[in-house]
């Protein structure tokens, strides 16, 4: 049976608190669902994504990530918060608490393949043959291959080591073993401060490209190419800003008590604020490619067509009903007075 921390000392005692946070989370899971199903949707139909066949390919790979961690990990989160507990049994426990150290690191992974990607489109502009969708494929399944490794080690090292942290108000791993000292750095090393310096060096000079061409087009009068690098910097910066508290927490680990303020509350909304990253993407693509918010017009425009339309024929189809009645009803009647002036 999984176990939990004390909730005296790190659980939420106001019951207002609680249900304010599982509607966040309740809000991530909807979001993140919906959205990501759109936009692996319309990324696969024609001239919805007018991007590099590249990115769009990482860009798959990003929201299944998300739209798999918003039904294993948010909306669990949210069943807690409203319960004050966990109530989902052990077997989703589990599955939560290995599915999360999977795919968590591997988005983390796969922005960097992102914004590294168009950094180098833009860097070598003619070399386009080479950035396809099997390139993307390949770079994709070789940097998800030490996420992938994650949950096989914790497995390894101690199976059984979960509980229920009141902190976050989700199964958690404990880490408790020795050996955890010496690996849980290199993998820190690997799959988070790799990937955001990645991010940070590659999304800078695309900002300074962003700059140097928009000054260009404006002597020439021209347009430039901003929108798949303004849509991979948004990308980029959104998740640097919602994983800096979890970062500070991290690097505080080891100099403060596991009571205090930073890795209770801070470290709780540290978690809250990172899932705006789950759900962003979404409304990044909506508002920076011009072709995924035509694609969600039409969508919008044909679902309130299909709906107009079976109103108004649900009307005709009462009016000729209506129609036939009265005119069953005049018949009946003129029967009945020819039979009664017989």
């Amino acid at each position: 049976m999984v176990t939990s921390n004390d909730y005296h000392i790190f659980g939420i005692h106001s019951d207002a608190e609680r249900c304010f946070w599982g509607s966040y989370y309740l809000f991530v899971h909807i979001s993140a669902v919906l959205g990501d199903t759109l936009i692996l949707y319309a990324s696969f139909q024609k001239n919805s994504f007018k991007l590099n066949k590249f990115i769009v390919t990482v860009i798959q790979y990003i929201a299944v990530a998300d739209l798999t961690y918003a039904v294993t990990s948010a909306l669990p989160s949210s069943i807690s918060l409203f319960a004050g507990g966990w109530v989902l049994g052990d077997a989703l426990c589990y599955i939560k608490v290995y599915s999360s150290y999977f795919i968590g690191p591997g988005v983390v992974c796969l922005i960097p393949v992102l914004t590294a990607g168009k950094f180098l489109i833009l860097k070598y502009p003619t070399r386009i043959g080479f950035w396809k969708e099997e390139t993307a494929h390949r770079v994709c399944v070789i940097v998800l291959i030490v996420p992938f490794i994650i949950p096989f080690l914790l497995m390894i090292v101690d199976k059984n080591d979960i509980i229920f942290d009141y902190r976050i108000y989700t199964c958690d791993y404990k880490f408790t073993e020795d050996i955890w000292r010496t690996v849980t750095p290199i993998m820190s090393i690997i799959t988070i401060f790799i990937p955001n310096i990645v991010i940070v060096s590659t999304t800078v000079p695309t900002l300074k490209y962003l700059y140097a061409a928009s000054r260009s087009a404006r002597r020439v009068q021209g347009s430039i190419p901003w929108q798949g690098a303004l849509t991979v910097t948004l990308t980029g910066l959104v998740y640097c800003i919602s994983a800096f508290p979890l970062f500070i927490c991290y690097l505080g680990k080891g100099f403060v008590e596991e009571t205090s303020f930073l890795l209770i509350k801070f470290y709780r909304i540290a978690n809250f604020v990172s899932m705006i990253n789950t759900v962003s993407n979404f409304y990044i693509y909506a508002l920076t490619v011009k072709s995924f918010r035509r694609f969600l017009v039409l969508k919008v425009l044909s679902i309130n067509m299909s709906i107009m339309s079976r109103e108004s024929s649900s009307t005709e189809t009462g009016t000729k009903q209506g129609r036939t009645t009265n005119e069953t009803e005049t018949n009946d009647k003129r029967k009945r007075n020819e039979i009664r002036t017989q």
